[in-house]
């Protein structure tokens, strides 16, 4: 099995064990705050940056202890990031999606959710 089918698999497994009814992940939705889709930082003549939060990855093993994301993600939005890209995927990159909420709470940005997204409901739960 190559690296990725493994992250793959892993990713799913830990879906199915998280997994909300379709009505209790609905509800959350239409609780959820807009969608942050303000691109004009994009749109400027000058370079945009995404920021990302990301504890380690499958080739480079462990890139940085954050023991806070939010912080971190409040240190990128006043160094002038455009967005932050925040990583999910718990196995390989030691992400949550504890630390996409986090991260939502604390800046004002745009947020990506970074993963391998194997199922709709994945869209759902980003919100």
């Amino acid at each position: 099995m190559s690296v990725l089918d493994s992250i793959i698999e892993g990713v799913k497994e830990d879906l199915e064990s998280r997994k909300l009814s379709r009505a209790q992940i609905l509800e959350g939705v239409e609780k959820a705050a807009a969608v942050r889709a303000d691109i004009s930082n994009f749109q400027k003549s000058s370079l945009s940056l995404i920021a990302e939060v990301k504890r380690s990855s499958p080739s480079k093993g462990a890139l940085a202890l954050i023991s806070d994301p939010a912080l971190l993600a409040s240190k990128y939005e006043k160094g002038g990031a455009s967005a932050i890209s925040v990583l999910t995927e718990r196995r390989r990159f030691g992400g949550s999606l504890e630390d996409l909420d986090a991260v939502r709470k604390a800046v004002d940005l745009p947020i990506l959710r970074k993963d391998f997204m194997v199922d709709e409901y994945q869209f759902f739960e980003a919100r």
